[in-house]
Formats: structure tokens, C-alpha cells, sequence
């Protein structure tokens, strides 16, 4: 198995894997490489640092071709592309978080250079940023002026989700806490958008399943039209944004049920509406309709856009067909043609219009859903 080590510089990611690797393992350890290929410990540079980074990628690439065997990783902050790799390989995602303070009492203690405390404020600065994911569940859309929605903002269950994780019961308990006290609720959001907010998250309430929100859509353009997209089905799932800020290992049970990682604390930024979430299980529970006309369950996916797209483009064509046609006729009419001409334009018209008309009407019965 593929064992991934984030955390700080300074963090005792090295300690954590001599601590638990056994022999025969695969170690790739930046640090430890570069060492091997001449550079002082930690402080590696130029052809020694571009060699120690090409060895380091090699060495990721076998350990990702090999998951059946026992590797460990040093990775610091892995993009999110690098996550989606681990996540195919089936890897362990071990992040350690020790404090900032900590690791750079560690950095002084240990004499290492300023490179490195460097590395730990820059990792602390961009935190949030490097590992605010998302996590997807269900919701329900309840009556109000404007539309609301509530529901389970997350569940404790036991069933990991898209990313292998659980989150255990009292993991928002402080990130709810420190919004309550701030006295700015969670913005409602349009696909994790900052610059698309749509409503706000009036309550949270810690239930027994989860932490239970109820919110509100604002009275805006965007936010109304989110609003019929979720009535009319479109839109049917949501998510949120969050750091973790604790976890741990998962135990043996929980290993033997898909699970990677346990989320004992988080940090919530705010809640989105979805188009294509994480987690494609989350479905809405409850649709009611703010306004007593609209019809729920409409369609809005991109076929029908170019469904759309092409009734409108035939419509163009049949109107051109006519201009073009009522200036031919004013023509032959100057040029005083004979009626068999005229019959037979008019005759050529019929058939086209008539083929155009039927072209449209296909698409017309095929926008509908009917068989043609």
C-alpha cells in the first residue's frame, strides 16, 4: 500500500515514517535524496536539486505502478490534481498537524536553514487555500418569499464518501461555534463561487445525524434562477468547503470498510448549490414550489441547449426562404414571366418550406421527448 505524508515543514513527517515503515520498504524523501546526491542536509540547490527532483519523480512513478507494495511518500502540500493520482492508487492520506509555532520551534531547535522556516510560513499562509476541499450531501427545498432550503449540512456516518473520508460527531462543533460568535453566517453559494453568493445559512443545528442547516436564496437574478434550476430538477445536489484541522488514522474496522481517513475537526467556509459535485449519491429529498404556476421537474441539461439552438436556426432559414422567394416574384413579375414559370417556382417553395417545416418539427417533438 501506498502510504502519503503531508503536513509543514518541521511537521515530523520523516520521524512518522521511520516510526512505522518496516524493512524493505520504499522511502522517497526529498531531503534524504538530495543528501545521497551530495547536498547538505536540506539545503539542496541547483544540478543536485534538479537531480533529486527527477529521482524523487521516478521513484513516485514505481511506487504508483507497484500499490500492492508497501511505499511512503513525503509530499508536503499535493495539489489537487496529485490527490486525484493517490486517489486511483488506492493510497493512504496521512496529514499531520502539528502547529505552526511548533514547527518552527523545531526549526530553530534543530538548527535547520531559513529556507526551511520559509517553507513553514509559506505553508501556513496558503493553508486554507492548498486544502480547502469539498464535500457533497443531500438537501431539501422548502417554501418561503424568496425559497429556502434545509437539511442535513453533513452526516456522521459510517460510510466513507468520494475521498474515503468519515467524519466523526462534534467535528463542526468549533467551526460552528466561531461563526456564531463572528455573527456572520455562512454564505449560500453558487458552485463554490465566492463572487456567485445566493443566499445565507440562517441556522445550524446539531442533530444526532449531522449538523442541520436552514437557508435562505436572496432576491437577486442568480439566486432566483439557482432557485428554479434545483425546483425544476436540473440541480439537485450540494456541497461545502472545508479545511481540515484534525484527524486521524482510520481503525482496523474502518480500514476493512473503504475508509482513509477520519475527520475528528474542520473548518467550514461556506455552503454551494452544484452542478457536478464530488459526491454524485447526494440527491434532493424535498422540492416544493415557491410560486403555485411553476411546474417542477423541467429539463435544463446542454442537449437541449443545442436542441434550442437549432429549432432557432431553422426558423432563420424558413424566413430568409421568404424574403428570398418575395423578391424573386417581384422579379419574374418585372420581367413578366409566364404562369408555368410561376407555378413551378411556387411549387419549388412549397417543397422547401414544407421540408424545413418538417425539420423543425422534429426537433420541436424531439425537445418534447416524443417518439417522431
Amino acid at each position: 500500500m501506498i502510504h502519503v505524508i503531508t503536513g509543514a515543514p518541521c511537521s515530523g513527517k520523516s520521524t512518522y515514517i521511520k516510526e512505522h515503515k518496516n524493512e524493505g520498504d520504499l522511502v522517497i524523501d526529498f531531503d534524504e535524496i538530495a543528501f545521497c546526491l551530495g547536498a547538505p542536509m536540506y539545503m539542496a540547490d541547483g544540478i543536485v536539486r534538479e537531480a533529486s527532483l527527477q529521482a524523487r519523480k521516478s521513484a513516485i512513478e514505481v511506487a504508483l505502478a507497484n500499490p500492492e507494495e508497501e511505499s511512503w511518500i513525503i509530499h508536503t502540500s499535493p495539489t489537487e490534481q496529485q490527490m486525484e493520482i493517490y486517489a486511483e492508487a488506492k493510497a493512504e492520506i496521512i496529514r499531520l498537524d502539528t502547529g505552526k509555532e511548533e514547527c518552527l520551534a523545531r526549526a530553530e531547535r534543530d538548527g535547520r536553514p531559513q529556507s526551511t522556516i520559509d517553507g513553514i510560513e509559506k505553508y501556513f499562509s496558503e493553508e486554507k487555500g492548498n486544502h480547502m476541499e469539498h464535500l457533497t450531501k443531500s438537501f431539501s427545498l422548502k417554501a418561503a418569499d424568496n425559497g429556502s432550503i434545509s437539511g442535513y449540512f453533513s452526516t456522521y456516518e459510517k460510510t466513507p464518501d468520494s475521498y474515503g473520508d468519515i467524519i466523526e460527531s462534534g467535528a463542526f462543533t468549533k467551526t460552528l461555534e466561531k461563526r456564531k460568535e463572528s455573527g456572520h453566517p455562512f454564505p449560500l453559494c453558487f458552485n463554490h463561487d465566492f463572487d456567485k453568493i445566493i443566499g445565507v445559512v440562517d441556522s445550524v443545528e446539531e442533530k444526532e445525524n449531522g449538523p442541520f442547516i436552514e437557508a435562505h436564496f436572496l432576491d437577486t437574478e442568480l439566486a432566483q434562477d439557482v432557485r428554479k434550476f434545483v425546483q425544476s430538477g436540473a440541480v439537485y445536489q450540494f456541497s461545502f468547503a472545508y479545511d481540515v484541522l484534525k484527524s486521524r488514522e482510520p481503525n482496523a474496522e474502518e480500514k476493512a470498510n473503504g475508509v482513509m481517513n477520519v475527520l475528528q475537526e474542520v473548518e467550514v467556509f461556506e455552503v454551494s448549490v452544484v452542478t457536478v459535485p464530488a459526491n454524485q449519491n447526494a440527491v434532493v429529498t424535498d422540492v416544493k414550489s415557491v410560486e403555485p404556476d411553476t411546474k417542477s421537474g423541467r429539463r435544463n441539461r446542454k442537449s437541449d441547449e443545442e436542441i434550442i439552438k437549432s429549432c432557432i436556426e431553422s426558423l432563420k432559414s424558413l424566413l430568409d426562404e421568404k424574403e428570398d422567394d418575395k423578391t424573386e416574384n417581384e422579379e419574374a413579375s418585372n420581367e413578366e414571366t409566364t404562369s408555368e414559370a410561376n407555378e413551378k417556382s411556387e411549387e419549388q417553395k412549397e417543397n422547401g418550406n414544407s421540408k424545413r417545416a418538417s425539420d423543425l418539427l422534429e426537433k420541436i417533438n424531439q425537445f418534447k421527448g416524443e417518439e417522431v
